[in-house]
């Protein structure tokens, strides 16, 4: 692997999953009423102590067949509305990816990102947040992109982007959809988007890229969970592969999930040119869950579609979906 692409998510992964002291205590029966914990991550995440207890077989480093040999050109998107890393006044403590130019006649659904290692360094995802961007969607990445601020986020600051949407914030961007809002994030960052979606009935997606619950005492908190969740993967070299599965199985009865996987271990293919094959497979589903895009949904659903993810080498399935 190129070396300048490792340090873009395996420089932060010591501190992947929090402090080491939870104050939420999971047992059966128990939910708490929010998502949120002194830990980074929040009630879906584990203590940084615990983490060799489950990455052994798994390390971050690992990489698989469709890992990038080197990091993409930095590019607008290859959506119809190029789209720009900015900062905003009003949301200094992240990081806005939207449009360049507001969109004329489209409503823009809108994404709260948390990164790897739950780091505060907004520009991290650079690549693969302007692709989705790109497609009309604004974007608020915890953390400034000058880098990390030092320390790491937490559900709060994902939850603090949903807010300032739902105020009016995003409103410069163009016509923000506030009924179409996703919580996602990478790693630990994933597990902070569980976290802030559960309970929080404003989220209507959650997405987790290369994570799941790691805990098997934690799993009875997903029957809990409201919103129709989706599992982007790396392969069996992923930490997030098996615990996946688990969490897939798991799910309350008739809540819809979407799981796939590509073989590039934990650290997918976001530093590639559009954030690679993880970019257009974040598109597609989203493109399909909140604008109803038949030819999206035929790329994520039909293995015989035309630029299908099968096609990608992505394993894919799901359920509960017409």
């Amino acid at each position: 692997m190129y070396i300048l692409y490792i340090p873009f998510l395996l420089g932060s992964i010591p501190l992947a999953f929090g402090q080491t002291t939870a104050q939420f205590q999971p047992k059966p029966g128990v939910f708490p009423a929010t998502g949120d914990d002194t830990i980074a991550g929040g009630i879906f995440c584990i203590p940084l102590s615990d983490l060799s207890k489950y990455d052994a077989n798994t390390p971050p480093s690992a990489t698989g067949t469709e890992s990038p040999k080197a990091p993409g050109a930095v590019t607008s998107g290859s959506g119809p509305y190029p789209a720009a890393m900015l900062t905003d006044a009003g949301l200094p403590k992240h990081t806005i990816y939207a449009p360049k130019t507001p969109p004329a006649n489209v409503s823009l659904p809108f994404l709260s990102w948390a990164n790897g290692a739950c780091m505060t360094d907004g520009s991290q995802y650079r690549n693969f947040l302007t692709e989705i961007a790109s497609y009309g969607y604004v974007i608020a990445a915890d953390g400034p992109p000058t880098g990390s601020t030092g320390g790491q986020s937490k559900v709060q600051d994902s939850r603090d982007s949903i807010d300032w949407a739902m105020k009016g914030g995003a409103a410069k961007y163009g016509q923000i959809d506030t009924t179409k809002i996703a919580s996602a994030g990478h790693s630990c960052g994933g597990l902070e988007a569980m976290s802030v979606a559960y309970h929080d009935t404003r989220v209507k997606l959650m997405i987790l890229f290369d994570i799941a619950i790691f805990q098997d005492e934690k799993r009875y908190l997903l029957q809990e969970l409201k919103s129709p969740v989706a599992w982007f993967v790396g392969g069996p070299k992923d930490m997030g592969y098996i615990n996946s599965e688990k969490d897939y199985g798991l799910l309350p009865t008739g809540l819809p999930a979407y799981w796939a996987s590509l073989d590039t271990g934990h650290l997918g293919t976001y530093a590639a040119t559009n954030g690679g094959k993880f970019g257009k497979a974040a598109v597609a589903y989203l493109e399909w869950q909140f604008r109803g895009n038949t030819t999206a949904q035929a790329i994520c659903q039909d293995a015989k579609a035309p630029g299908s993810l099968v096609s990608d080498n992505w394993n894919v399935t799901y359920k509960n979906w017409a």
